[in-house]
């Protein structure tokens, strides 16, 4: 008697215990943010898209199951592909969901094409993430990566791989993989890396990968897990922003006048050395070529718009943007005899980059250097 009664207490020692362990294991949910929908900048004509063919790879293997800062790992890569989803506007290209690596009752298959291959749908994309619903098994990213190539041979124009990984119990295959297939494309295929959790190895073999294109570069997701930072990463990826047009009235002739037609001006954008504000022969050269656009149109004004890179202190960012521009200033009245009236400046420091940095410290980093620079906006008259 005595012993069954042990044994009984035991048991309830031991189930009190387990759902302790449950209640504690508990994580959160990824929350669904609010989301900047570049929807309405996009049909007002202020971005135009510069993708044809576009497929988003996203990993479902068991590793993805385990918890990064309270979340598990494939949560925060379903928020990712969702948020994004939500901020891409109606562009035309081919679009395709692929996941790789599955729970058995997800799929028997090494990658999978959720959605897609179609013309970007928001709320198909949206149906197809929803049918993503377990991660499991080995990461055969590289299977995937190859697949992703197949989904995007037969577009022609520039292409876009999106890769949502932690990056990890992988091999150098997945960095092959990607090798073989930008050499197949050229310089038409852009490889981006979203790299979910803290691990070492699987974040220097995504940064590898997103390396093998040019145009491509890996970032952290809980860096763009907002708005702004969502909608810039979309901006970069997805979207060409137009250039203003000014309007500039013709000469009268006769009794009447000419009605105003729109000028395009292409100003060239200017790049700069770390932590300099001195122009570089290259940047000297796109400057004679500003010169002579805005020597055709005299009555157009410009702002001239400094900009740094992540990497300091906020405010001595700020300082450096404005000497930047202050420069391309100079440089415009001084070797173009520009009229100074026509020429205004402002600095905005690390707040509106063009490429989201990852890692500020990286001072040369693709990302970086296309930050440190001084665009142009033609104000219309």
């Amino acid at each position: 008697m005595k012993t069954a009664k042990r044994k009984f207490i035991l048991l309830t020692i031991g189930l009190a215990f387990l759902a302790s362990c449950a209640t504690s294991n508990k994580t959160k949910l990824v929350p669904d943010s609010m989301v900047m929908d570049l929807t309405p900048a996009f049909q007002s004509g202020e971005f135009d898209s510069k993708v044809d063919g576009l497929v988003v790879l996203m990993d479902a293997s068991s590793s993805m199951a385990e918890t990064y800062q309270d979340y598990v790992k494939f949560d925060i890569a379903k928020a990712f592909v969702r948020h994004m989803n939500k901020t891409i506007p109606p562009i035309s290209a081919i679009s395709g969901l692929r996941t790789f690596g599955h729970s058995p009752e997800l799929s028997r298959k090494q990658t999978k094409l959720f959605y897609g291959m179609t013309p970007y749908n928001r709320g198909e994309m949206n149906t197809g993430l929803n049918a993503v619903n377990s991660s499991g098994g080995p990461t055969p990213m590289a299977p995937a990566i190859k697949e992703a190539g197949a989904d995007l041979k037969d577009i022609s124009g520039n292409k876009a791989i999106i890769i949502i990984s932690d990056g990890k119990e992988l091999t150098e295959e997945p960095l092959i993989a990607a090798q073989e297939l930008q050499a197949q494309m050229g310089e038409n295929l852009c490889i981006y890396t979203v790299m979910v959790g803290d691990d070492e190895n699987g974040k220097m073999l995504m940064e590898k990968i997103a390396g093998t294109s040019p145009c491509g570069f890996m970032t952290m997701a809980q860096n763009i897990s907002s708005a702004e930072p969502m909608a810039e990463y979309v901006s970069d990826i997805f979207l060409t922003k137009v250039e203003k047009v000014a309007m500039v009235p013709a000469a009268p002739e006769g009794l009447g006048y000419h009605k105003a037609e729109p000028i395009m001006l292409n100003l060239s954008n200017v790049h700069f050395s770390f932590d300099k504000a001195e122009l570089t022969p290259e940047g000297k050269t796109r400057l004679d070529e500003n010169i002579k656009a805005l020597m055709d149109e005299p009555g157009v004004e410009v702002v001239i718009g400094g900009h740094a890179s992540a990497f300091g202190p906020k405010d001595y960012n700020q300082e450096l943007s404005v000497k930047r521009a202050s420069s391309v200033r100079d440089y415009l009245i001084n070797a173009g005899n520009i009229q100074p009236n026509r020429l205004s400046v402002v600095g905005y420091g690390s707040t509106k980059p063009a490429m989201t940095e990852s890692n500020p410290n990286q001072i040369n980093s693709e990302e970086a250097k296309s930050n440190r620079r001084v665009v142009f906006e033609v104000i219309e008259k």
